[in-house]
């Protein structure tokens, strides 16, 4: 890692000149935040989100800058807003995630907005037909009233929003409640993974850092700041010949990542992590080491790439290189999360979990959250975020 910062480090204002460059014409995301693995050898995003949670996790060391950014992002694309919508998941038994929305509400109030938060309410419909909304208390018990989409709709003189701002994703593809307000709706509901892959981010992300080192000369390889991967698609994980099917592009995976480890003189194996090209909250992922581990996957991982969020079936599956990471809490493994609004690196944190190694997700149940030190991201971690977000606003027109 070092090489590859002496070689970052004295090119830094032209890399973020020429990010800058790369951004569409059009308003960015509203938000994002990015999960970036960091080695020993290479430092790279491993998956990018467009309907971030863990608002709740940044410390208040960055709340002005969060408001600043919120308020130059509205005034800029939506000077005519003065009512936003949050449409949240339907998430009301899961606290911490409450506590997120809670969060947002926050900082949009703060930016001069006002806000009211809805959802679609699919596990408690009685609140769309009886009050129209319920107050329900987060994590650390603060109180929000979230609002039933439908019964917005039914009642739209009530509610004056004039902008939607998703932080649910959509998995199910059903949102008619939120083209019935006919409003912006930020980002695109075309995002939602019901039909955004991560492969295709991941494609538009890799063409660009290879397009940066050869722009700018760089004297590095672009593997360095991004994962090999390959999609399999009509799998069923339970069916013999498909996990075959998986196997061997694995085994095609590990030949052209050994290519590189040999290259650059890395002694250690490489790995694969398999997930959902269509999917988030760290499920449908498992690591694997070899490729005989994906043809004898025991039921309890099969089950894992069977079925996603709202217990959708996962029928395309990327197979990502894994990237061990160096980064440590208390002498736990962790990975860099980074927070954007629009466009621009608002804070982070560390995820890191007690019971995981570095070779591990550690995106999973029992992880906990610490704040970065120092308090900013490095200037090399906020590239790579940069260069995620980047590719997700290419993503959000091709959508």
């Amino acid at each position: 890692m070092n090489d590859l910062y002496h070689s970052l480090h004295p090119r830094l204002p032209d890399i973020y000149n020429w990010l800058n460059q790369k951004r569409p014409n059009t308003p960015p995301l509203p938000y994002s935040s990015v999960d970036i693995r960091e080695s020993y050898f290479k430092i790279a995003s491993i998956d990018t989100n467009v309907f971030p949670a863990g608002f709740n996790n940044l410390v208040p060391a960055y709340q002005s800058g969060i408001v600043e950014s919120f308020q130059l992002f509205l005034q800029t694309y939506y000077p005519q807003v003065r009512h936003i919508l949050l449409c949240c998941e339907d998430h009301t038994r899961n606290t911490f995630y409450l506590e997120n929305v809670y969060a947002i509400q926050h900082y949009l109030e703060l930016a001069g907005v006002a806000v009211t938060i809805g959802s679609f309410f699919n596990d408690h419909p009685h609140v769309c037909h009886d009050s129209g909304y319920l107050d329900i208390q987060t994590a650390h018990n603060h109180t929000i009233r979230v609002h039933c989409l439908a019964y917005i709709v039914a009642h739209r003189d009530a509610y004056p929003v004039d902008l939607c701002m998703l932080n649910n994703d959509l998995t199910d593809g059903k949102y008619n409640e939120l083209m019935a307000l006919d409003v912006p709706i930020i980002p695109d509901p075309q995002m939602g993974w019901h039909r955004r892959k991560k492969s295709d981010h991941f494609a538009i992300l890799n063409n660009y850092a290879v397009a940066l080192v050869a722009d700018l000369g760089l004297a590095i390889d672009p593997w360095l700041i991004t994962t090999y991967f390959s999609v399999v698609s009509a799998v069923d994980i339970h069916n013999d010949t498909d996990r075959e099917r998986l196997a061997d592009a694995a085994s095609d995976l590990l030949v052209a990542i050994s290519a590189q480890y040999k290259q650059h003189g890395i002694t250690e194996s490489p790995y694969l992590v398999l997930k959902s090209d269509s999917g988030t909250y760290g499920m449908g992922v498992i690591r694997v080491f070899d490729p005989m581990d994906i043809r004898q996957l025991n039921r309890k991982n099969r089950n894992k790439l069977a079925k996603g969020k709202a217990s959708i079936p996962i029928e395309t599956i990327m197979i990502q290189e894994g990237i061990p990471s160096v980064r440590q809490v208390n002498n736990i493994p962790s990975e860099e999360v980074i927070y954007s609004v629009g466009g621009n690196t608002v804070g982070g944190f560390y995820r890191f979990h007690p019971e995981k190694t570095g070779h591990d997700i550690l995106n999973a149940r029992g992880m906990q959250f610490s704040p970065l030190v120092p308090a900013t991201p490095s200037p090399i971690s906020d590239i790579i975020a940069r260069l995620a977000d980047v590719s997700a606003h290419h993503e959000s027109i091709g959508s």
